[in-house]
């Protein structure tokens, strides 16, 4: 069975001469879980021509309350008018890091996540996602529901 998060994670690492493994990418039922659910919400909730790119540090110990820091917080920098793009603070322990992409409006994926051990950065992560959302074309992921 495909694993949506590590799918996307796969094409968002493809060239860069990372690997999951390296980056300490995290992809079990909880992670799956908790990224799909923001996923759906994000659908929704983002506007046409931007993007998500959620970082959090494992293991999530509340997933739910954790998801429901995170729509806040997301739904927060969608509607400031302050123009900083970036995020990163704590939510139910751990570390989460967001960036706000605004690219082309004919592109329909609002969120990327990754889920990752502590001792990596989220940085490069937010760059990676970054650099992939905006050379992607649509066709590109289909996750598999």
């Amino acid at each position: 069975m495909s694993n949506p998060a590590k799918d996307m994670a796969e094409q968002v690492l493809a060239g860069s001469g990372l690997s999951a493994a390296k980056l300490g990418l995290r992809f079990d039922r909880v992670v799956v879980r908790a990224l799909g659910d923001l996923r759906a919400w994000a659908d929704n909730a983002v506007p046409e021509g931007a993007a998500v790119i959620v970082t959090i540090s494992a293991p999530i110990r509340l997933p739910a309350k954790t998801v429901e820091a995170l729509r806040e917080r997301i739904a927060a920098l969608l509607s400031s008018a302050d123009p900083a793009r970036d995020w990163s603070g704590a939510a139910h322990g751990n570390q989460v890091g967001l960036r706000l992409v605004r690219r082309a409006a004919d592109q329909r994926l609002k969120l990327v996540g990754f889920v990752h051990n502590p001792s990596t950065g989220a940085g490069d992560l937010l760059d990676l996602a970054e650099r992939w959302l905006r050379h992607r074309q649509d066709d590109d992921f289909r996750p598999l529901e």
